[in-house]
């Protein structure tokens, strides 16, 4: 027990000097995009202690007590039975949720005084209103991912999906990994021009992103045929200085924001019978309206998207609304394209029909590939070590 102590007290110490430093850095005008990329944190955790260090109290750094407030007894049955009630109607109502959060949420916005979350679980459970529970969690095979990117959307299709009609469609979904802010688009083909609409018309939503980060569906690419032409999505990104994030292959959780989304909205939508693409895409926009005012999301501390958006002062840099897609080929001039990659036994780091050998210590790691687009090179990153290098050109 002595050892646990200790470790735990170690662990305190250092996050409480990374709370530090974070103010540290803002009190010193750096960007909060570049506090959070440099101490890899969200940008929840570092306006939470933000608000802290702005109350004056000296031990703002320290963590306080988890201990409940107030102990609950027991519960009212009358109560009980608004919990009951509160969530056979949001069972019933379309696209919204209906577990513990969403009614405790629920009650709250109605004048009640709800009891803790867990406790509207248990009478839930006590009142068989439960679901059964999903397969476990994904259990990581003990290599380090040590990528992730603090201001960034994901994007994914999703599909092809078929109509009773036998009409084949895909949906084109986006989502603000801090705010959880998003966008589902229904199209007949999966081509670049209709993914560079939807960026910007996201964009002139949500605001402009540092990094949007997506799998490697050709379409976000630009041509197997012809690896280093690269298309439409990466120029317009590199154009509005956003940074391409590819994904390891194979390897949809990466995106993991993303797939929820998808399957959350998929799960929503596809219990009804749609007579056309464009029912369904009225269908996908009532949705994502219900998502981003009536979802709360655990991971921002209750927040809605729409409430996370004015919490965190959103959009940051707002794309210009007669902004549109340029006519003649956006030529590339400067910018970063990252891939990531998980190197096997025969050492290649593989990208769109392109390979290059990698040295024996990338064998069975997570690497980044970072194109120059100006210089022209391609340089391999283990985690921060440097590697190796390789000419790349783009056309």
């Amino acid at each position: 027990m002595k050892g646990k102590s200790s470790k735990n007290k170690n662990s305190n110490f250092i996050e409480e000097q990374l709370r530090c430093k974070a103010i540290e850095l803002y009190e010193q005008n750096l960007k909060v995009a570049d506090i959070c990329s440099t101490l890899d944190c969200s940008r929840s955790w570092f306006y939470k202690w933000l608000q802290r260090y702005k109350t004056g109290n000296e031990k703002w750094f320290q963590s306080e007590s988890r201990t409940p407030k107030t102990i609950y007894r027991g519960i009212d049955p009358q109560m009980e039975q608004l919990i009951v009630d509160t969530r056979k109607q949001l069972m019933a109502s379309q696209f919204y949720q209906y577990g513990p959060q969403a009614i405790y949420y629920t009650l709250e916005h109605q004048g009640y005084s709800p009891p803790p979350i867990w406790s509207i679980a248990r009478v839930l459970k006590r009142n068989q209103l439960t679901r059964k529970k999903r397969k476990g969690p994904y259990i990581a095979k003990g290599k380090k991912y040590p990528y992730t990117y603090a201001l960034c959307h994901q994007m994914d299709y999703a599909g092809p999906r078929y109509l009773s009609c036998k009409a084949r469609y895909y949906f084109l979904n986006l989502i603000d990994c801090d705010i959880h802010w998003a966008q589902t688009s229904v199209s007949e083909n999966k081509t670049a021009e209709n993914a560079c609409h939807k960026l910007i018309q996201f964009w002139k939503t949500v605001g402009i992103p540092d990094f949007l980060q997506m799998d490697n569906d050709p379409a976000f690419w630009g041509s197997i045929k012809s690896p280093t032409a690269v298309g439409k999505v990466i120029r317009l990104c590199l154009l509005l200085d956003v940074t391409p994030v590819f994904i390891p292959q194979s390897e949809p959780w990466r995106n993991g924001i993303i797939e929820h989304f998808n399957n959350t909205m998929q799960n929503a939508l596809l219990k009804t019978n749609y007579e056309n693409l464009e029912e369904l895409q009225k269908a996908a926009e009532h949705f994502d309206y219900i998502h981003n005012h009536n979802h709360h999301y655990s991971t921002q501390n209750g927040m809605t998207p729409s409430k996370a958006f004015e919490h965190y002062k959103y959009p940051f840099q707002l794309l210009d609304s007669s902004f549109e897609i340029p006519k003649d080929k956006i030529p590339l001039e400067t910018g970063e394209i990252h891939f990531i990659r998980f190197v096997r036994s025969n050492l290649r780091f593989n990208m769109f029909g392109l390979s290059y050998p990698m040295p024996e210590s990338a064998k069975y790691e997570y690497i980044l590939g970072i194109a120059l687009v100006e210089e022209h090179r391609l340089i391999i990153y283990k985690d921060t070590e440097y590697l190796t290098e390789f000419p790349f050109s783009l056309t």
